[in-house]
């Protein structure tokens, strides 16, 4: 198959705390900086037009902007399975819609993450032989490249089976995207001996023993951030607690930091004399760098961003579903799941 010189990539531009303001400045920036970039804005035309030349969506970065219409929008506080009924015109299910058929090769959303997973799952499909898709999460550690968290929140009960396939579509994702040539892979655990972990742990670590891959057995929390791991895989329920408890933690951090550098005169000078290396630092933990979590398992590409996005976020997760695009990474998967574990890849695709 030849790789196309243009991905389109579908933008729910109503979703989120922010829109359309924040993912307008996002489709700019991502505009900007990616040449390779077509953008189908899906929302309320009639609120959309207007806003394009304020947002500076002019002159050349127009020629690459399609605006589709969509009438409703998901609310944060919407039922999320509203759009498989009451919204079926919500900007959401119109972009998943767009990639279902073909029109484009990615979705984008930072609106109700519950919404744009039973869009993204129903709508679009899975992959043969995924059981359930989960979402991946790229977390900083202290050797400068990411850890892929997988399961954050797609499913709060995991068989062990899901948990394998968790940590298989997370070693794809890690080598594709991050270019991590031979991922080494963990089970979140509550201890690194083999003996330690629950019935799932244990019985999802048996599974990954027989397949082909760099697993290296239990995870423990630290090796998230020290930077042991490449992946480390969970069910969803732990890994949507941590994921929320380390964005909370890394907010604190940097607001403390910022409060202890204004405390006197010194700290003042002390702060502007380290201004890069705290600004690296800060980047560093700033979730806006990584912007949205894939949606891994479904047929098309579909990244899930914070309601709270700013335009920065919203450039970084279309950025995020461009280098999945590029890098062919449901197709690594389902080629990836048929070769390493037949056992456990017996589920039908939708």
């Amino acid at each position: 198959m030849d790789t196309p010189s243009v991905y389109r990539i579908a933008l729910d531009a109503m979703g989120g705390d922010h829109a359309p303001r924040a993912t307008l400045d996002g489709a700019r920036l991502a505009l900007m900086q990616h040449e390779d970039l077509f953008l189908m804005l899906v929302g309320d035309e009639a609120k959309l037009r207007p806003l394009l030349k304020h947002h500076g969506l002019v002159g050349k970065l127009a020629e690459r902007v399609e605006i589709i219409h969509a009438a409703s929008v998901v609310t944060m506080e919407d039922k999320p399975t509203s759009v498989l009924k009451d919204k079926k015109d919500s900007s959401i299910r119109v972009a998943t819609q767009l990639v279902r058929e073909g029109r484009a090769d990615g979705v984008v959303s930072m609106g109700n993450t519950g919404a744009a997973m039973v869009a993204s799952v129903m709508v679009i499909g899975t992959l043969d032989g995924v059981d359930r898709p989960c979402l991946a999460n790229a977390m900083p550690n202290m050797k400068g490249r990411p850890t892929v968290l997988l399961d954050v929140g797609a499913n709060v009960d995991s068989k062990p089976e899901n948990v394998a396939q968790f940590a298989l579509m997370g070693a794809v994702y890690a080598k594709e995207v991050l270019g991590v040539a031979h991922p080494r892979i963990g089970l979140l655990s509550v201890g690194e001996e083999d003996t330690k972990g629950n019935e799932t742990t244990r019985a999802a670590a048996q599974i990954l023993r027989g397949v082909d891959i760099n697993f290296a057995g239990n995870a423990e929390g630290r090796d998230i951030w020290n930077g042991h791991f490449d992946v480390v895989a969970c069910d969803g329920f732990v890994g949507n607690v941590v994921l929320k408890s380390s964005e909370s933690l890394a907010e604190g951090i940097m607001r403390g930091l910022r409060d202890s550098l204004k405390q006197s005169l010194w700290s003042k000078v002390g702060g502007l004399l380290a201004k890069g290396a705290m600004k690296s630092f800060i980047k560093r933990l700033d979730y806006a760098e990584y912007g949205g979590a894939p949606l891994l398992g479904v047929k098309g590409v579909s990244v899930i961003g914070h309601g709270r996005s700013d335009g920065r976020a919203v450039a970084s997760a279309i950025r995020a579903a461009l280098r999945a695009c590029e890098h062919r990474v449901n197709e690594n998967i389902q080629t990836s799941l048929q070769r390493m574990l037949p056992t456990v890849s017996s589920g039908e695709g939708r």
